[in-house]
């Protein structure tokens, strides 16, 4: 099998572009399959400065969770089935709050951190780019 220089070079290059981290594509016998190591900020992003401490206990901040690429947003892992997360939800860190869907390949995105489901900010099935609000939560502490 001899590998096109030039084909792996625009994959890599459209990958970049759009944020894609991975990329899986066959065609026929022949896989391709690329990863990228990439050094971004987390997605997780606070809504607003945080206020002086004026005592021991401190109300958490909401923070809004953006889009970390392009894709197709779906609250659900598949169509008909329930949500992910709801407004209200308390989740913990590692469980799913959405996928996202980048060329026919699917990314299930899971909460960094323990926290509450304020509210969602993106439609079932909307197009959205980097940096895009997708939700608002506050974070819990143990």
């Amino acid at each position: 099998m001899s590998v096109d220089l030039a084909r792996l070079d625009l994959l890599m290059a459209r990958m970049q572009a759009l944020g894609i981290r991975e990329l899986d594509v066959t065609e026929g016998d022949t896989r391709i399959h690329l990863c990228r190591d990439v050094e971004t900020a987390s997605p997780f992003v606070p809504v607003a400065p945080a206020e002086a401490e004026t005592s021991a206990v401190s109300k958490p901040v909401a923070r809004t969770i953006m889009a970390g690429m392009h894709g197709q947003f779906y609250t659900a892992p598949e169509p008909g089935a329930l949500p992910f997360v709801r407004p209200g939800q308390d989740v913990v860190a590692g469980q799913p709050l959405y996928v996202l869907e980048v060329m026919k390949t699917i990314t299930r995105v899971e909460a960094e951190y323990p926290c509450t489901v304020l509210e969602i900010l993106c439609k079932n099935g909307e197009t959205v780019a980097p940096g895009t609000p997708l939700f608002t939560v506050e974070p819990l502490h143990a």
